[in-house]
């Protein structure tokens, strides 16, 4: 049969959380109802820089889903643009499709 060191090793792997993959976690602690709001922060020398950047990842979203909700701030801070996309969605699933396509973007 199998030693008690062996039962210990075996019941802690199991219980210890892989950040790569393989892990277990309950649904309701990943997907929160209210979660729906997704920020993206550009920055870039000019302004159209970071606007041609923005607008990828603004028309991929509008693309996918049609009532998506898209706010654009900019700012200057020391010679550098800086832009804020706020992308609001009207669920939790539908931001979670999205991020999980950001690096096809």
């Amino acid at each position: 049969m199998f030693s008690e060191e062996t039962v210990q090793k075996t019941q802690t792997q199991e219980n210890d959380v892989c950040e790569a993959c393989g892990t277990i976690v309950e649904l309701g602690s990943v997907i929160r109802e209210d979660d729906t709001q997704l920020v993206l922060p550009f920055s870039g020398p000019t302004k159209e820089s970071v606007e041609a950047l923005a607008d990828k990842y603004i028309k991929a979203a509008k693309a996918r889903f049609d009532t998506v909700d898209i706010t654009v701030d900019y700012k200057e801070v020391e010679s550098i643009i800086e832009s804020k996309v706020t992308l609001q969605f009207e669920c939790t699933a539908e931001k979670l499709i999205f991020e999980m396509g950001l690096s096809a973007i």
